[in-house]
């Protein structure tokens, strides 16, 4: 009996998906409220720096004045996979800078802890893990990720995007069309099915992000996000309905009604989707690592 319990779990182990780490406490995430994005820049400094993630601050001009985008990279290779998110937060009409909490503070800590999960793992391309600046002031950082990018650099392959993952069980997809974005959306979904998730893809729209800097270079992309599942079928329906989507004139569901108002706080986080989140990541880089063509090594600059 004893022996048979010991094979079992041994074939557990091995048949499910990369396990997530526990879920994350919020002091991290709550470090990121500040008064402006200069502030919310070096708060991200000082937590990489803690969680002892090396990284390279790459700056940007653009007709918003400077810009900074962190790039965390690992493994080696000529192709890499690209995971962004966004650390600025929007001004309010009063004035005042959102907490940014749900857009997009708990995308960076998910992309935090998957530097952590994956830091040292040896991988067949090259992952970069970007935090992207400007984005509210309309996808300035990505842009200028894109457009720097050099043909001796490693070609990149796929652009996972990460933005509104605060809460919920419900992940939701959209990103670039074409049989080369293919590969991507089909190792997502073998992802969403190993993880046992609801998963729905948002076609033709889904929310412009800095997913739309990569579609717009040929780069194969997708955009993700979290929700419940009744916001995330509402949200589906207002987007791609049209006018019969049965919603109300002027409805918004509350996932949407969050973002860019007082009201996207800490309060609103749910640690779990966070985890829910850097777990689904980490499956999807190693998913892509081991499924698209790889290359061979290449440095990177690091701080």
């Amino acid at each position: 009996m004893l022996r048979s319990l010991a094979i079992l779990a041994i074939l557990v182990l091995c048949a499910g998906p990369l396990a997530s780490q526990p879920a994350v406490p919020l002091a991290d995430l709550g470090k990121l409220r500040s008064d402006s994005n200069a502030g919310r820049l070096q708060a991200l400094r000082e937590i990489l720096k803690a969680h002892g993630i090396p990284f390279e601050v790459q700056t940007f001009t653009s007709d918003r004045g400077e810009g900074h985008n962190l790039v965390a990279a690992f493994g080696a290779g000529s192709r890499e996979i690209v995971v962004g998110a966004h650390y600025d937060a929007v001004k309010l009409k009063d004035g005042t800078l959102s907490h940014g909490m749900v857009d997009d503070g708990a995308g960076v800590i998910a992309l935090v802890r998957l530097a952590e999960a994956l830091r040292g793992r040896p991988l067949r391309h090259r992952l970069r893990i970007v935090f992207f600046d400007q984005e509210e002031l309309g996808l300035l950082g990505s842009k200028a990720f894109v457009a720097a990018l050099k043909p001796a650099d490693a070609a990149v392959v796929a652009n996972v995007n990460v933005d509104i993952v605060a809460y919920g069980d419900t992940l939701v997809f959209g990103g670039g069309k074409g049989e080369a974005n293919g590969p991507l959306v089909r190792a997502l979904q073998r992802v969403c099915a190993a993880r046992r998730l609801a998963c729905i893809e948002f076609s033709p729209h889904f929310p412009a992000g800095d997913d739309r800097s990569f579609d717009a270079a040929g780069i194969p992309n997708v955009s993700i996000g979290f929700g419940p599942a009744a916001d995330a079928h509402q949200l589906w329906l207002l987007l791609n309905g049209g006018k019969d989507s049965g919603l109300k004139e002027g409805f918004a569901p509350n996932l949407l009604q969050n973002m860019h108002s007082p009201g996207d706080t800490l309060e609103k986080i749910d640690p779990a989707t966070i985890d829910r989140t850097s777990g689904l990541l980490q499956d999807l880089v190693l998913e892509l690592d081991s499924t698209l063509d790889g290359g061979s090594a290449q440095g990177d600059k690091r701080e």
